[in-house]
C-alpha cells in the first residue's frame, strides 16, 4: 500500500507503460471480460476504450472496471472473440459494490474510473485503484510465445474491424514464433486464433 492508503500497482503486476491485462466489467448481472492494456505513464494511471465494445459501454454507464492480471494465454484468446463463462468468475464485494474478477487470475485490480472524457472514436478514463489482491505469485521467465499470442490477438481485432490483410500477414509471422517458442498453451491459443480467423474469412 502506498502512503495514501491506495494499493501500490507495482505489488499487483501493472507497471509504467502498457500492462495487458484481461478487464472486467459488469452492467446488472451480467459479467464480461475483454483484453485491455491498462497505461502508466508519467504518474497517470488512465485507459483507453474504442467506441462500440461493451467493455466501453460499462465503463461508461457503471465508471469502474477490474484489471486481471492473467498468464495464460488461452484466456486472452478466448475473451478476445468470445464471451467467457460464469464459471470463469468469482465475485468480490468492494465498499458494498459487487465486482467479477477471474478465478485464474494472478491478481486483480478495482479501479474507479474518473474524468471520463469521451471523442468521436474513443473513451478516455483516468484509474483510480481502490482495491488489489494477490491470488497467486509463480516465477515465470519471459516467453517470446506468450508476447507474440497477444501480438496476434491485437491483429486479430484490427482484422475483425477492416478486413485488412495485411493484419493476417502479421499473424501469420507471430504464429511462427510461437511454433518456435510458446509452450503448450501458447500453442493452443494460436490454434484457437487461427481457427477464429477463418470462421471471420467464411
Amino acid at each position: 500500500m502506498t502512503e495514501s492508503g491506495y494499493p501500490n500497482l507495482d505489488e499487483f503486476g501493472i507497471y509504467d507503460g502498457i500492462s495487458e491485462t484481461i478487464v472486467t466489467t459488469m452492467k446488472g448481472s451480467l459479467p464480461n471480460a475483454a483484453p485491455i492494456g491498462i497505461i502508466r505513464k508519467e504518474g497517470r494511471v488512465f485507459v483507453r476504450l474504442f467506441k462500440g465494445s461493451i467493455t466501453y459501454f460499462n465503463v461508461h454507464s457503471e465508471r469502474v472496471l477490474v484489471a486481471n492480471v492473467v498468464n495464460d494465454p488461452v484466456i486472452f484468446v478466448r475473451s478476445t472473440f468470445s464471451n467467457l463463462k460464469e464459471s470463469d468468475f468469482n465475485y468480490v464485494s468492494v465498499e458494498g459494490h459487487k465486482f467479477p474478477v477471474l478465478k485464474d487470475a494472478l491478481s486483480w485490480v478495482v479501479f474507479e474510473c474518473s474524468s471520463i472524457k469521451v471523442t468521436s472514436e474513443a473513451l478516455v478514463a483516468e484509474l483510480n485503484p481502490l482495491h488489489a489482491h494477490v491470488n497467486q505469485s509463480p516465477v515465470q521467465a519471459p516467453n517470446r510465445g506468450f508476447n507474440a499470442v497477444l501480438e496476434a490477438a491485437v491483429h486479430a481485432t484490427r482484422y475483425k474491424l477492416s478486413n485488412d490483410e495485411k493484419y493476417l500477414k502479421l499473424i501469420h509471422a507471430y504464429s511462427a514464433i510461437v511454433s518456435r517458442c510458446g509452450g503448450k498453451r501458447e500453442k493452443i491459443a494460436i490454434n484457437m486464433l487461427n481457427d477464429c480467423l477463418k470462421k471471420l474469412k467464411m
